[in-house]
């Protein structure tokens, strides 16, 4: 009877142990190191405990006779020596169940591994998801300035969102770089940090460009945007006459040349929004 109730508590110790092994390779993989080591030596003492009881208490007895004194008393008589004791039949197998505490250590092992690999593979998750809601914020920045740029009535209605020469523009020009260089580059603090920056210089910019109009221009070059403005409304008027959208065609591009720099994107959107077609002998 005493020998299969050590068999029970060795199992379940075991099973005990194994449990808080686990638990401090998973605490070690999410890099909680304090309560990884914490938890080892709780593991360490409950095995020494369960393992190799009479260690646990000839170190007990040990301690005890030490903090009460007892050590220091010096024996009357000295006792004979007691007969050595025989096998009563209730000894532990120990080469079983070192086999078994190896098995056990074995799973906890490869259950540490798995949860490392399982923590590795969801912080690859999140990081890519992270990229990707940076890339989402990136191109919604690009496309802004896309749309800009391919609107040739807009160029003229905020011309300093166009002019490099604008402090603003300029940040946003370089911040559009930056951000294209380390989305390329895969480092996903840095590129968080490039499309924050880029969303503040396109705010920046897209703010000041409203605000300036066409008023920063000299009076000439105002009254001759509102004229290419008016030609180009012209042109782009799908109901209109082929040659007269032609003409005011024309006349506007030969014109805006003189004042503003126009991206090729917006000339060519209106080439191929107003069909434009020579007209006929």
């Amino acid at each position: 009877m005493h020998q299969q109730l050590q068999w029970i508590v060795t199992i379940m110790g075991g099973l005990f142990v194994a449990v808080l092994s686990v638990k401090a390779f998973s605490m070690w993989a999410k890099q909680e190191y304090v309560a990884a080591a914490t938890a080892l030596a709780a593991t360490s003492v409950i095995a020494a405990g369960v393992f190799y009881p009479s260690l646990v208490s000839n170190l007990a007895e040990e301690a005890l006779a030490l903090f009460s004194g007892a050590g220091t008393e010096k024996p009357t008589d000295k006792p004979s020596p007691a007969p050595p004791a025989e096998p009563d039949g209730t000894d532990v197998p120990w080469t079983p169940l070192l086999v078994g505490l190896g098995g056990i250590v074995a799973l906890a092992l490869l259950a540490g591994i798995a949860a490392t690999l399982r923590v590795r593979r969801r912080r690859r998750t999140l990081d890519r998801q992270r990229h990707a809601e940076l890339e989402a914020r990136h191109d919604h920045v690009r496309d802004a300035y896309a749309a800009f740029t391919t609107d040739i009535l807009a160029v003229l209605d905020r011309p300093a969102l166009n002019d490099v020469s604008t402090p603003e523009t300029e940040r946003l020009i370089l911040a559009l770089d930056a951000a294209r260089d380390a989305r390329t580059a895969r480092d996903t603090t840095d590129y968080a940090a490039r499309v924050t920056a880029l969303e503040i210089a396109w705010k920046a910019a897209d703010q000041h460009s409203r605000k300036a109009g066409i008023n920063y221009l000299a009076p000439a070059e105002r009254r001759a945007v509102q004229q290419a403005r008016h030609l180009l409304t012209t042109a782009l008027d799908d109901a209109g006459n082929t040659h007269e959208r032609h003409t005011a065609y024309l006349k506007a591009i030969k014109l805006i040349s003189t004042i503003i720099a126009v991206p090729h994107e917006a000339v060519a959107a209106v080439e191929a929004a107003s069909r434009l077609a020579l007209p006929k002998r």
